[in-house]
């Protein structure tokens, strides 16, 4: 007749070899943790940067689009503008019917709002607006609003035709032979925060005919 089994408990030995594999493990978990927090971390200001560059970059491409379209869209273009200082500058200008978000009027909205684009220091990307049936149109002060802080340099893409090249430029070029100003292919619109940066490149869009969108 065979011997009925007995559960051997653990012995001391075992007991101290499991506690000191269990701690080794808990070690090695609480590490590997900390270890991701701090990568997770050091990439959330690279992570905001980026979906704040692409949200502002979205917004301005969307106001381009929006001037192209209806039989009275004039599209964008570059033209000169009093800069509030007595000086005439080359902006980015474009027309829309109704400045929808982009406006945050002082009194009842209006349509028929021009709009202008220019970076300034310390403001970053500005999207300047007046609607032509404001009654002090030509004294009134323009308004303002800031689409990005962040944006340090608007850039103009140009191609060249002798050359058989792109090339970015600082500032706006003219017509050959002409003063008349020379609309770019895209802009670029630098980011700038701290160590990070972002270029994002907005094509302009074509003039054309059809139904505004609503």
């Amino acid at each position: 007749m065979s011997r009925p089994f007995r559960r051997r408990g653990f012995t001391l030995l075992e007991m101290l070899i499991a506690l000191a594999l269990l701690g080794a493990l808990m070690v090695a978990l609480n590490t590997f943790l900390f270890s991701m927090g701090e990568l997770w971390g050091s990439g959330r200001d690279q992570r905001l940067f980026d979906q704040h560059a692409r949200a502002a970059s979205a917004l301005v491409r969307n106001a381009f689009e929006q001037a192209t379209l209806g039989p009275g869209a004039s599209g964008v273009a570059l033209k000169d503008v009093d800069d509030g200082a007595g000086t005439t500058v080359p902006r980015l200008g474009f027309l829309l019917p109704d400045a929808g978000r982009l406006a945050d009027w002082p009194e009842a909205p209006l349509p028929d709002v021009d709009f202008t684009v220019f970076v300034e220091e310390g403001r970053g990307l500005v999207f300047q607006w007046q609607s032509r049936l404001e009654l002090e149109r030509d004294i009134t002060d323009r308004h303002d609003t800031v689409i990005s802080p962040f944006v340090t340099a608007l850039r103009y893409e140009y191609y060249d035709a002798d050359l058989k090249e792109w090339k970015v430029e600082d500032e706006p070029v003219n017509e050959p032979g002409s003063t008349a100003w020379r609309k770019p292919a895209r802009v670029h619109l630098v980011f700038k925060r701290g160590a990070l940066e972002a270029t994002k490149v907005i094509s302009l869009p074509i003039k054309r005919s059809g139904a505004s969108t609503p």
